[in-house]
């Protein structure tokens, strides 16, 4: 397996070197696509570019390429990142692809064990379930998420994402024709997703793709969650935005942001 690995930045770049740093050693190439100005006409970090540029002169990242959105919507300006990212990785040799964000962790023992079962199953496809956490990285979302993630795609013949039929619930911008597809049991493997730890939530809020499900709400919600203490309810966007119970757990990746 020649494993190519592309980031999707826009804004939650203070995780993006902890999530390499968990994987890089079991990537082969790791491109970056970017945006600095959002599906939304907002300008990202000023630092964005600073970081990118760091990360690749210390070997972090292999490519950043810049991507400027159109005015066709937030979901498919995603899916044409994503599939610049599979050809950067069809570019450089890779045999095997995966799409991933700046929020989303796995730690290197499972994913090494997921590659390896990957090869040994000859899969063109895998997804596993995930772990969803609220305001800081040690305080998780009970119950844990039932939808799943795409993993690692192996690179076929006219490939692309899409709108493909897949046998569980997944990120529509992340679809692949999924031929053999591997389910991963949360035992072998799952992903941690850090979507409410920021730095600048406000910033998350009014640059997401599904915006228009809670965009009168913001407001409320970014009060809500900088104020948040544990014990308290995590509230997520949504339509409606929900309500969810939070537990406390270790702080796994050593996650250190501005906001504690």
């Amino acid at each position: 397996m020649n494993l190519g690995v592309s980031y999707n930045v826009f804004d939650g770049e203070e995780l993006l070197e902890g999530s390499i740093f968990q994987i890089r050693n079991e990537v082969d190439y790791i491109s970056v696509v970017y945006q600095s100005i959002s599906n939304f006409g907002h300008p990202c970090d000023e630092n964005l570019i600073l970081l990118l540029k760091n990360l690749k002169s210390s070997g972090h990242i292999d490519e950043i390429y810049e991507y400027t959105p159109t005015d066709t919507g937030g979901s498919t300006n995603e899916l044409k990142k994503r599939n610049i990212g599979l050809e950067l990785s069809i570019k450089n040799g890779c045999t095997h692809h995966m799409s991933i964000d700046t929020d989303e962790y796995y730690s290197v023992n499972q994913f090494k064990n997921m590659k390896k079962t990957i090869i040994d199953g000859n899969y063109d496809s895998s997804v596993c379930q995930m772990i969803t956490y609220y305001n800081k990285p040690n305080y998780r979302i009970e119950p844990k998420e039932t939808y799943y993630v795409p993993l690692i795609y192996k690179i076929r013949k006219n490939i692309s994402f899409g709108k493909y039929k897949f046998p569980v619930t997944v990120d529509p911008t992340r679809k692949i024709h999924p031929g053999k597809c591997k389910i991963f049991t949360r035992d072998e493997i799952e992903m941690h997703h850090f979507s409410y730890v920021r730095n600048n939530i406000l910033k998350k809020l009014n640059n997401s793709s599904a915006k228009k499900n809670f965009e009168s709400e913001i407001s409320f919600l970014v009060d809500y969650f900088n104020s948040w203490e544990f014990g308290k309810k995590a509230l997520m966007p949504g339509r409606p935005c929900k309500y969810y119970d939070v537990v406390e757990v270790e702080n796994k990746f050593n996650i250190k942001l501005k906001n504690g």
